[in-house]
């Protein structure tokens, strides 16, 4: 098989099970030859706008900001999540009009916070793997892994599938800086 015909996202996937160490993790130098995802590597500027696409979701999910969650989400975005407690992993998916419905309703705010992002793009494609933690107010609910989708447009980035595993320490770890000041 030609590596160039693999997805960025099995790629990423292959790379992340593997337990090599990334340039970051190890401070050591990697040539393009030897880093599989060297050709989906984003620029800067295209990094930095991929993130804030989806730290603005994260943003709306605290502030209950509908608008802003909509702005950031295509109408017809996919979102799929894995759920494991006491050893049993179950399956289900949510809807946009669903997440809006629990965020404007929400007593407090539902903080998600992200950290070490992984950022692949091919064009207008980009996927986002990210390590976060979850709380309602300054309640633990859960952490885990995102797995973003988005596609650039005249408009900019948006969120056009969404999945995520929802896990609970050890088997994920919780954000480096700690809970989240409120």
């Amino acid at each position: 098989m030609r590596w160039s015909t693999v997805s960025p996202v099995l790629l990423l996937a292959v790379v992340a099970c593997s337990g090599e160490s990334s340039p970051a993790a190890s401070d050591q130098a990697i040539t393009p030859a030897q880093d599989e995802l060297a050709a989906y590597r984003p620029t800067a500027q295209q990094e930095t706008e991929a993130i804030a696409t989806l730290q603005a979701l994260f943003d709306a999910l605290e502030t209950g900001d509908e608008e802003l969650l909509r702005s950031v989400t295509d109408p017809s975005v996919v979102m799929h999540f894995s759920e494991t407690r006491d050893g049993t992993t179950t399956f289900g998916s949510a809807t946009l009009d669903g997440l809006a419905d629990r965020i404007t309703s929400s007593e407090e705010p539902l903080i998600e916070r992200m950290w070490d992002p992984v950022v692949v793009v091919n064009g207008p494609l980009a996927t986002i793997w990210t390590p976060y933690d979850f709380y309602a107010g300054e309640t633990f609910s859960h952490c885990g892994v995102d797995a973003a989708n988005l596609l650039a447009g005249p408009d900019g980035w948006r969120i056009v599938a969404l999945s995520w595993t929802r896990l609970q320490p050890p088997e994920c770890d919780l954000h480096p800086d700690g809970p989240p000041a409120l």
